[in-house]
């Protein structure tokens, strides 16, 4: 074997070594990847946050509605809706 040869096939390890150890860095548990999942989940958990917020702040403005229908019916027909 040439030194020439030699010296590609070494760094072509080398450069296998190095996208092995970046492939590492990025799948290992506190890895890139990993710490995107972890930044998805977050967003994701506050969004799931805010929808809840909005629904219950829907839900209750819709049972200030009825309530307010209610009354509003009560008054003209004198039908009360517990009846």
């Amino acid at each position: 074997m040439t030194d020439e040869r030699f010296d590609r096939i070494e760094q072509r390890l080398t450069l296998l070594e190095q996208k092995l150890k970046t492939i590492e860095l990025d799948v290992e548990p506190e890895g890139r990847i990993s710490e995107g999942f972890e930044i998805i989940s977050s967003d994701i958990d506050s969004l799931k946050e805010e929808m809840r917020r909005r629904i219950s702040r829907l839900e209750h403005g819709q049972n200030r509605i009825e309530a307010t229908l209610d009354v509003i019916v009560k008054q003209l027909t004198g039908w009360d809706k517990s009846d």
